[in-house]
């Protein structure tokens, strides 16, 4: 173990083990906005090794939304095409680049017609002229008006999700986007209601469904929806709360379960995960080629606290559960994260992202993420958040349910809301090998027991490193993107896969009114 970590230590020098990372990397030239302060919502490629980005721009103290920038960029990053549309009433909420066209999926409140519009607008790659398509209308009083677009955009980037993600009508796209779900949580707080519109891609409607579970809204948290590339099918994961009360334990037992709703034209079938025994803190769907699993982590304790991962398979036609199991995780990991072993569990783990293979293996990248406040007497009698993305957790199950690895990555960061976006991680998957992409200090810091951990550093000085971490679970690191030959940092949170192999990511990077795009391809 010793040996290995010496070794780890040395991968910043440029040693054999930084080898097994190749990774290009293409900038575009540094740009200025009208606006200092955006954020990257979409890109996708354009099937000439360019790609297409959808960024949201903000003005005034609180930063709110004000329009978007659309552009396009050739494989060399130069810039091809952009236009800005300004925020009226209206929020992008997808895009899809399908045989040299751009798509974008609007929603659009209309307070004179008392109605709320979802379009598509259209254009070559070439031409930038959106056309508009209405989709569907629906009256504004059916549709949960969202936390506002002012603090409640500011929050959820923040990572304080305080408003329904899908009020607004969510898009899901299937994996090879064949079709998409636009998802809306319908005005009801007697019965937990959801309309779902699935959509193929020359957007002809499939089905239309509204989805009512009997219990009341606020006993019921909806997760996510996953579609299927073949049929169209959906997929929604809700939490429910029992006993109505959204205390999640009582008489020591959890008082809530987790439900997997199948919902297609002609039909409704669903399963229910009931483990009075674990606490199932959090759960998610990852659809693959040969069925579905619902997979997270779990505890003995309570629902904030993660012992290890969890896995259910669910057969596609009868909605049973073909198999369940609950790891803990290794005392290789716990040695890992606390330098010796402990009888402890973790704390605060947030989902940033999940795969699957084409052999039904499952990895689940996570972080510690939770929040503090200051103290009200420094700071003029008034509290506030103290942002904290701590430790990397990222764990591979195989189709039987065994825990293959499990992997600590030591970090520490914090933010009171500033440069918040250079924070935290993103992540893809290619082949069966995944990649972590970090900003931290050049200096890796050594702990006791022969660990190492990244260490934040100002946004200025940080620079963007590439964790890799192999099907044995074996992880190496090395440096993408050193501060001293970039005129920004990126945003690491940012991150977006523009392939569905993984192969490529883009990220955007801001040193105050200087932008630059940053594309990453993995070899």
């Amino acid at each position: 173990m010793k040996q290995f970590f010496t070794l780890l230590l040395l991968v910043f020098s440029g040693t054999i083990l930084a080898q097994d990372i190749s990774i290009n990397s293409t900038s575009s030239k540094v740009f200025k906005d009208n606006k200092k302060h955006t954020s990257l919502e979409f890109s996708e490629k354009d099937g000439n090794g360019g790609f297409i980005t959808i960024r949201t721009y903000y003005g005034g103290m609180m930063r709110l939304p004000k329009g978007y920038y659309i552009e396009h960029y050739d494989k060399d990053l130069n810039l091809v095409k952009e236009t800005e549309m300004e925020i009226d009433k209206n929020q992008i909420q997808g895009m899809m680049v399908e045989n040299g066209k751009i798509f974008i999926m609007e929603s659009v409140l209309d307070k004179k017609a008392d109605k709320f519009y979802y379009n598509v607008l259209e254009s070559s790659l070439d031409a930038f002229d959106f056309k508009k398509k209405t989709l569907l209308a629906l009256d504004e009083s059916e549709v949960k008006k969202y936390f506002g677009f002012g603090i409640g955009i500011f929050f959820i980037t923040n990572g304080w999700d305080q408003a329904d993600s899908n009020s607004l009508g969510e898009v899901t796209f299937s994996s090879n986007r064949n079709f998409f779900c636009v998802n809306f949580d319908i005005k009801d707080k007697k019965t937990q209601t959801q309309r779902l519109y699935v959509y193929d891609k020359q957007f002809n409607k499939v089905f239309e469904k509204e989805f009512k579970r009997n219990v009341k809204d606020r006993l019921f948290e909806y997760e996510n929806i996953d579609v299927d590339d073949e049929t169209g099918a959906v997929y929604l994961l809700g939490k429910v709360y029992e006993n109505n009360s959204k205390k999640s334990k009582k008489k020591g037992k959890a008082n809530y379960h987790y439900e997997l709703h199948k919902i297609t034209a002609t039909d409704q079938q669903n399963v229910s995960f009931k483990t009075d025994a674990k606490f199932v803190g959090s759960l998610f769907t990852v659809l693959g080629e040969n069925g579905i699993s619902c997979a997270g982590f779990y505890s003995d304790k309570n629902d904030y606290r993660y012992k290890g991962a969890c896995r259910f398979n669910i057969d596609t036609n009868t909605m049973d559960i073909t198999s369940k199991s609950f790891k803990p995780f290794t005392p290789e990991f716990v040695t890992e994260k606390y330098g010796k072993l402990k009888d402890k569990e973790l704390r605060d783990l947030s989902l940033r992202n999940s795969f699957i293979t084409p052999e039904g293996d499952i990895v689940i990248n996570a972080e510690e993420h939770y929040i503090t406040w200051t103290n009200p007497g420094m700071n003029g009698g008034s509290s506030r958040p103290i942002y904290h993305y701590n430790d990397i957790v990222s764990i591979r199950m195989n189709a039987a349910g065994d825990l293959l690895w499990a992997r600590n990555i030591n970090k520490r960061q914090a933010t009171g809301g500033i440069n918040y976006e250079y924070l935290s991680f993103s992540s893809t998957m290619v082949n069966d090998d995944t990649y972590l992409f970090i900003n931290c200090s050049d200096k890796i810091r050594k702990l006791r027991n022969d660990r190492i951990e990244f260490k934040q550093v100002k946004s200025k000085k940080s620079n963007l490193y590439a964790i890799k971490i192999d099907k044995d679970g074996n992880y190496t690191f090395k440096s993408i993107v050193d501060d001293k030959d970039t005129e920004v940092p990126y945003f690491v949170r940012q991150g977006i896969s523009t392939s569905n192999y993984g192969d490529e990511m883009v990220f955007i990077g801001r040193r105050k009114s200087k932008k630059q795009f940053l594309k990453l391809n993995v070899q």
